[in-house]
């Protein structure tokens, strides 16, 4: 790809809801990890990373834009805000809306039935579906700012938001449209959801906040749930060129390959995580030939992390990557995750900086690569790799360079 540049970026996490906030919270090594509240009666850690509820507070937004409206379509409409304010434009109308996300407001839906349970039909409100369903971001994205180009809500599991951007790429390089707003919001911190993931052995058991999340540790014993939302404002080059706008990036390569193994676990073989990292790599052209920085999915899971770890160590055999993954500080936000690692990438190419993997003491010595640990390192790129790989074999890998 040669001519879709990102003008734009918001983010909502447990870090920080503004880019700013959370990109130096992640240099600082904040750590968002902490206690769910009444968690006394779960089973496992009882920790995840929540976004704070002031995250609507700090919106610019009328607050009637909020009304009737689920967790992750708030996350979803304040990322989005944040990026068109960046890119300074109002949106033509061939802009695309292609959104990440995988179960839509399932905790609503859990809260939901209880209510029933407990108290009847006359608890159960009229609006439900139009609140829950997975589309409803994209949705009220294309209401509040009047965009009537596709719209589009991808669910391949974590790889969605990656999924979500480099579709909107390919539209834009393709000329079918003229702007996309493309990124990911999840929100599945739901009691059900928690106790699901620790019963299928997903979660870490580690108690300590400060390394329940540990990627590529050789003591890694599964992930820490987070949330949120990244969005970003894609567009043509020529046109972000024709207006002024400053091109904080591009979007170089887009991979996209199945494992077709199983449904949790990744192919231990890593076989296919190596051909999505490829295909992206070389639909980046120079971009791809100079790519020398991961942004790692890594969400701390031992096979996860194993995979990708191969997969890394092959792409990068001739020199090994410097490496990093968030997940210490904001644990796994799933469908987001991939974006919001975009918009870490970026702001890290502008200030010359990689952020530290938090939790992570004992790099596992199969490792093959540089994995950045303890604090933010100073260094100089010019473009950087992002995975993510989520359940039933998804495997997506996006390149994005200066």
């Amino acid at each position: 790809m040669e001519h879709v540049a990102v003008t734009g970026m918001g983010i909502v996490s447990p870090v920080g809801s503004t880019t700013e906030s959370f990109w130096q919270h992640l240099l600082e090594g904040r750590r968002a990890i902490a206690p769910i509240p009444h968690a006394s009666a779960l089973s496992g850690n009882g920790l995840w990373a929540a976004v704070p509820d002031s995250f609507l507070a700090e919106s610019s937004l009328p607050a009637a834009t909020f009304r009737n409206t689920d967790r992750f379509t708030q996350y979803a409409l304040v990322a989005t805000a944040e990026a068109l304010r960046e890119a300074q434009l109002n949106p033509p109308l061939r802009t695309a809306v292609i959104l990440g996300n995988t179960m839509g407001g399932l905790p609503f839906v859990a809260e939901s039935q209880t209510r029933f349970l407990e108290d009847g039909s006359r608890a159960v409100t009229p609006k439900l579906m139009a609140l829950v369903i997975p589309n409803m971001a994209c949705a009220l994205i294309a209401m509040r700012w009047n965009l009537h180009g596709p719209q589009l809500t991808i669910s391949t599991a974590c790889a969605s938001s990656l999924d979500a951007i480099g579709i909107a790429a390919g539209m834009i390089e393709r000329g079918e449209i003229d702007l996309a707003v493309a990124g990911g919001s999840e929100t599945l911190l739901s009691p059900l959801v928690y106790e699901s993931l620790v019963r299928a052995g997903a979660l870490s058991r580690n108690p300590d906040v400060a390394s329940a999340s540990r990627p590529f540790d050789v003591d890694r014993d599964g992930f820490v749930m987070g949330d949120g939302a990244a969005m970003l404002v894609l567009e043509r080059t020529e046109r972000a060129a024709a207006r002024g706008a400053p091109v904080l990036a591009r979007i170089r390569g887009y991979g996209c390959v199945a494992d077709a193994y199983h449904i949790t676990s990744p192919d231990p073989s890593a076989l296919y995580e190596i051909e999505a990292m490829r295909n992206a790599l070389a639909s980046a052209g120079d971009a791809g030939a100079t790519c020398r920085v991961v942004y790692a999915h890594a969400t701390s899971t031992i096979v996860g992390d194993a995979a990708e770890g191969k997969a890394v160590g092959e792409i990068y055999a001739g020199e090994p990557a410097v490496v990093t993954s968030i997940k210490g500080h904001i644990g796994h936000s799933m469908a987001s995750a991939g974006a919001m690692c975009i918009v870490a990438g970026i702001m890290g190419m502008r200030d010359e900086r990689i952020p530290p993997t938090l939790g992570t003491e004992h790099v596992d010595p199969k490792t093959r690569f540089e994995l950045v640990t303890k604090q933010a390192r100073p260094h100089a790129y010019s473009a950087f790799q992002v995975n993510a790989f989520g359940f039933g074999g998804q495997n997506a890998s996006l390149v994005v360079s200066t």
